[in-house]
């Protein structure tokens, strides 16, 4: 029983993988607004051409590249300001070549041809992902490291280990397995698996171990009551100014060298983006001993680490 619900949600999992690849047309993102909100402030034709497709609910949609999450649509706004505006990181947005296909371009066929060769290989080999930490993959390995777990901690630690998280030996700080998402500073009530898709929805353990339509009520359900992102941290990485070009080629340097030291113990660079406001301004070493964000005092409620090109 338990093999056959492993390789039905090895199943979801791939299908969305395949949905993701194939709307990297235009063409066929378009074709996912069939029944879009007639009322929308925006329309299919520009949020396809931004990206997006639509995930079928109220006026939500998702960037095939970045996969940010954007909904409740205001007059005045544009699919492609809010996007480089929200996910200011995203691929597509930055203009690299990503594999969008626009809509009428001579390579609309080759791209659906490849989207198709993409799904065969997909089918053949499988989910691919590798664990961020494979010596953690075993639950009994998750749960023997909360040896020294706070005794009041809000949460317990099988039903943190069960849903992919181990102790980091910090405070009542835990980190995925697979994803490497940190979580910490626990609430009564909290529940491991619905904070994992909160925060982490892409991680592939818990696709897998949950299932896809899941993580995307989570989503929907946390995002109506939080306003109109989510789904991306990518635009963490927006809280680095861009260097001014009229400064010297030595301040410059001292500028960009300012912005990515630590704002904790200005030494080491910072490197980990703080859940749920997503400033990035301290190290790993730092990040691990604070509750409060230093920038905006927002409670700490997880963390990311951040690699900077």
């Amino acid at each position: 029983m338990s093999a056959d619900r492993g390789h039905e949600r090895q199943r979801s999992a791939r299908m969305e993988a395949e949905v993701r690849l194939g709307m990297r047309s235009e063409e066929e993102r378009l074709q996912t607004f069939h029944n879009w909100p007639s009322d929308a402030a925006v329309s299919p034709e520009e949020l396809a051409r931004a990206g997006f497709h639509y995930l079928g609910y109220g006026d939500t949609v998702q960037c095939f590249c970045c996969e940010g999450i954007l909904r409740h649509w205001v007059d005045g706004d544009t699919p492609r300001g809010e996007h480089e505006r929200h996910f200011p990181t995203c691929g597509l947005m930055r203009g690299r070549d990503v594999g969008n296909v626009p809509r009428g371009s001579s390579d609309s066929v080759d791209g659906q041809l490849l989207s198709q060769l993409q799904r065969l290989t997909m089918d053949e080999q499988g989910l691919t992902g590798q664990a961020a930490y494979s010596e953690m993959e075993t639950e009994d390995n998750r749960r023997s490291t909360f040896h020294n777990w706070p005794t009041g901690a809000a949460v317990q630690p099988d039903t943190l280990a069960r849903a992919g998280f181990f102790y980091t030996g910090h405070g009542d700080n835990v980190k995925c397995f697979f994803c490497d998402g940190g979580l910490r500073n626990w609430e009564p009530g909290d529940d491991p698996w619905q904070e994992h898709a909160k925060w982490f929805p892409q991680c592939e353990y818990l696709l897998q171990s949950r299932g896809q339509e899941y993580v995307r009520n989570v989503q929907q359900s946390f995002f109506n009551m939080n306003g109109r992102g989510g789904g991306s941290l990518s635009s963490a990485a927006g809280n680095i100014t861009p260097v001014r070009s009229d400064l010297s080629p030595e301040e410059q340097l001292r500028q960009l060298q300012e912005e990515r030291t630590c704002k904790v113990c200005m030494d080491k660079l910072v490197s980990m983006v703080f859940i749920p406001c997503g400033h990035l301004v301290v190290c790993s070493d730092c990040a691990a001993s604070l509750r409060h964000c230093p920038i905006c005092r927002a409670v700490i409620r997880g963390s990311v680490r951040a690699f900077m090109s």
